[in-house]
């Protein structure tokens, strides 16, 4: 996804003063490490001789890649820069949301990749999210810091302690003494026998022998589901407006959990699926806990895969079938291990060639996450006479296959633009959401609104050329450097938003600003063209007073000449 100061007036400091900032952003919540540190591991019928150190938390078991390569699967494949291990998924017992999803992602020989942890010089799995691929079962005794894994491959049965205080022995024979106690009622896994002895497993994870006389064995346990997910509850948005703004990650997710709720945002879209070569690997940056926590804090998730912006690439996949249908199989796994609620489509700087096999694949992926109860999203560009990134996308076909459209009416003066100019000026966002409308359901639409501006240079060069630079900044970076440099700021009418500009060693800054005033002003558009809402880019570049003014408008219905604002 491509990719300032003033406060909100009057009315809104009235509401903030009276607790309304309360109900935009709600109180934190960090998920606590619940163990690190060493634990005795048991896979099946062996306790495994050294004590691996491990990290549980959010409910998800992190293990040295090391112990899972050695004694779990041999299989998966640790990266040479150690930041993410493969899985091969040819004999899997992974289960997805129905049985058409499980067999395409069998009979087209997916692979996934799973990002890894490093600490202190050793890589950590999170084994939690390969349990169903790998097929065991993982259960932890937060008491007795014990892993327990069971392949389910293997038939174990159960049995139940007959007698109270029965001890565990470790040997078949009553002499010597007892590792551990049972009690009566106690469960316990029946591993094998010696004569009149059964060696079992307890609840604890103590390996060992007990006489058969103190157990009743139990008919042996159903085999285990293998299912990854379950398929989604969509529920019926009606007329209702949703606020969606982008997570840039560049390797490791924020921790969302530690952050206030904003009550104004509908969903988050982390930028962590890539397609990385010509073979169809999808890179992959997911993190459950960032899914978890938000939401706890009533956030949908949907994650976005974007294509690298490389054309070469995109044509290759997009022209192959059996690769299209590699990329598709590794969306919906990563949907399913990550509990995604979405999935959100950033292919941009396409060849015009490959227009209709664009439509063809987003209609392939629709089909499958149609199984899967999630919302797919697509984000396109302002309409333009560049056929890369513009005439590529053939709007009306992407929008019988997509639930929303998020047009970026952004970059109107981009990064390496010749003249310096607005980011976004409100004539020129106007035009290009009624240029979408034209092949684009308004209710399917998203406006774009720019969290970010630009700090142009204007100088001459030795030749006496003017030559124009650019700087992409945050809003608030925005209004500290208007600080420093003292720049008069003044509002223009027609663009709507405010311009600074400064001198400084020969050169000319200027800043067409984007603060709360400006995204007002733009949000308008929503109601005046029946809009599905707003799409930002992206979350931590915004001053927190613009999650005000979309929650006053969006949320609440207000108009923008109902809110006062005070000159930056």
């Amino acid at each position: 996804m491509r990719r300032i100061h003033w406060m909100i007036g009057f009315i809104l400091i009235t509401a903030l003063s009276a607790g309304f900032i309360f109900m935009i952003f709600q109180s934190q919540e960090v998920s606590p490490v619940i163990y690190e540190g060493k634990a005795k591991l048991v896979i099946g019928d062996q306790q495994i001789e050294e004590e691996p150190w491990i990290r549980y938390s959010d409910d998800i078991l992190y293990m040295p890649y090391d112990i899972v390569s050695n004694h779990i699967s041999k299989d998966i494949i640790l990266s040479k820069d150690q930041k993410r291990v493969y899985v091969p998924l040819r004999d899997t017992k992974a289960e997805l949301e129905d049985e058409e999803l499980t067999g395409f992602v069998k009979e087209n020989d997916i692979q996934v990749n799973i990002p890894t942890r490093i600490e202190e010089g050793t890589v950590f799995i999170p084994l939690t999210l390969l349990k169903e691929m790998l097929g065991i079962q993982i259960r932890y005794i937060e008491e007795a810091a014990t892993v327990i894994i069971d392949p389910v491959s293997i038939v174990k049965n159960e049995g139940e302690i007959k007698e109270n205080r029965v001890g565990i022995k470790e040997k078949p024979s009553s002499l010597g003494f007892s590792k551990a106690e049972l009690r009566l009622g106690d469960r316990v896994a029946v591993l094998g026998e010696v004569n009149d002895w059964y060696r079992i497993r307890s609840n604890t994870g103590d390996l060992g022998y007990i006489e058969k006389k103190n157990i009743e064995v139990l008919v042996p346990a159903e085999q285990p589901m293998m299912q990854m997910n379950t398929k989604r509850v969509l529920e019926n948005q009606g007329s209702k407006k949703i606020n969606v703004a982008w997570e840039y990650v560049h390797e490791k997710s924020p921790n969302i959990g530690a952050e206030s709720r904003i009550q104004s945002l509908d969903v988050v879209v982390p930028t962590w699926f890539s397609v990385a070569d010509e073979s169809g690997i999808v890179m992959n940056k997911g993190d459950r806990r960032y899914v978890n926590e938000a939401h706890k804090k009533g956030y949908k998730v949907w994650g976005l895969v974007d294509n690298g912006f490389d054309p070469k690439r995109t044509s290759k996949i997009l022209e192959d079938p059996l690769k299209r249908k590699k990329v598709i199989g590794q969306l919906l796994l990563y949907a399913s291990i990550y509990n995604l609620d979405g999935i959100n489509i950033d292919f941009e700087n396409i060849y015009y060639k490959d227009k209709d096999a664009l439509v063809a694949f987003v209609k392939e992926l629709r089909y499958y996450t149609n199984k899967q109860n999630i919302i797919l999203s697509m984000d396109v560009t302002v309409p333009s006479s560049s056929e890369q990134w513009s005439k590529v996308y053939d709007r009306k076909a992407l929008s019988e296959h997509v639930d929303y459209i998020a047009v970026m009416t952004y970059d109107e003066h981009w990064a390496t633009s010749p003249i310096s100019g607005s980011v976004a000026s409100m004539p020129w966002v106007e035009r290009g959401i009624i240029r979408s409308m034209e092949n684009i359901p308004s209710e399917k639409l998203f406006l774009g609104l720019p969290f970010y501006t630009r700090v142009w240079k204007e100088y001459k060069n030795e030749n006496g050329k003017l030559k124009v630079e650019s700087k992409a900044v945050s809003m608030v970076r925005a209004k500290e450097i208007i600080d420093e440099k003292n720049a008069a700021v003044i509002w223009n009418e027609e663009l709507g938003q405010y311009y600074a500009q400064y001198e400084e060693e020969g050169a000319t800054y200027k800043i067409w600003l984007e603060d709360s005033k400006s995204i007002a002003l733009k949000t308008t558009l929503v109601e005046k063209y029946g809009l599905a809402g707003t799409a930002s880019w992206r979350r931590g570049f915004e001053r927190q007073d613009v999650w005000i003014v979309l929650d006053e408008m969006i949320k609440r219905g207000k108009k923008y000449h109902e809110l006062s604002f005070k000159d930056n």
